[in-house]
């Protein structure tokens, strides 16, 4: 006697045979739905630091060097100036300065820093979302060594899960600074900075090259250079009586032009300092340039 299962239903072998091949289907599917959403959160980080190192950039035009610039470092500030707190290592930030170099892109943004309080989501979320990336790394920004003709800053972010993936730790070196600096990090396929390899584990290092599909993991660093150019102020000076005083940096007479002495070279600033040139026979004289420096400019005192 033949036996029929009822109309639309089905046995229990297809159920299994289903389910197994749904199963199959959902193996094959996590690496690409992995893929999709760490591929969306890296291109969200992407417009992130963008927006990001463009705010520090134009910080680079504030006057108020303690509250706004950035690029407030020892030496190119006055005595009353307070200089940026940049990174020092790549842990998480414990508490906020008023110097804190994320304290200083929220004011630009028009926000209110708490200071003495953790940049974190239940303390300041709004300070949080510019000190920690979406994955709750920090966000991190080194100012690069002393060099003729510029200054460079270094905006990175590592976007993978905490612990996977280590950064060798801040010694402030040249040699840290660069191995970023120069580092391709969109490329899904480049190795290990050689510098990397001499102070992290051989674990470490297996870890940012082991990627899937034959990639390594160095993608996962997003990295922002920002380079502020320095000039120099030149003052040709040929009035017989009077000299010419240079300030900049928030240093009144930071330079002085002797009374008929010709040609006189500022040492190098940072671009987009407030410059002012007065004039007289002794300082402070009377006004007679004011200018933010964008380029080598040169002043001319009869």
């Amino acid at each position: 006697m033949k036996t029929t299962k009822p109309y639309g239903g089905f046995s229990l072998l297809e159920i299994v045979l289903v389910l197994f091949i749904l199963g199959l289907m959902a193996t094959a599917m996590v690496p690409s739905v992995r893929e999709i959403v760490e591929r969306a959160r890296s291109e969200a980080e992407t417009r992130n630091l963008d927006d990001l190192a463009a705010t520090i950039t134009s910080s680079f035009e504030a006057t108020d060097l303690s509250g706004l610039n950035v690029a407030a470092l020892p030496g190119t500030i006055g005595p009353g100036d307070t200089p940026t707190e940049f990174s020092t290592g790549t842990g998480a930030y414990v508490t906020t300065t008023s110097a804190s170099w994320f304290a200083k892109v929220a004011r630009l943004k028009g926000l209110v820093p708490a200071i003495g309080v953790a940049p974190t989501v239940a303390a300041q979320p709004a300070i949080a979302a510019i000190a920690f990336n979406g994955l709750g790394n920090p966000r991190l920004l080194f100012a690069g060594p002393v060099e003729a003709g510029q200054q460079r800053f270094l905006l990175v972010s590592l976007m993978s899960p905490a612990g996977t993936l280590v950064l060798p730790p801040y010694d402030g070196s040249i040699a840290w600074f660069d191995a970023i600096w120069n580092g391709d990090w969109e490329n899904r396929t480049a190795v290990v900075p050689p510098y990397w390899a001499t102070v992290l584990s051989p674990a470490q290092v297996a870890a940012w090259q082991s990627g899937p599909g034959g990639t390594t993991q160095l993608c996962r660093l997003s990295v922002r250079r920002i380079v502020l150019p320095k000039y120099a102020v030149t003052v040709n000076n040929n009035h017989p009586a009077n000299a010419a005083f240079v300030s900049f940096n928030n240093v009144p007479n930071a330079f002085t032009a002797p009374a008929n002495s010709g040609a006189s070279v500022t040492p190098e600033i940072l671009g987009g300092r407030l410059v002012t040139v007065n004039q007289g026979p002794a300082w402070p004289g009377a006004e007679v340039l004011r200018f933010h420096l964008h380029e080598n400019a040169t002043g001319t005192i009869q």
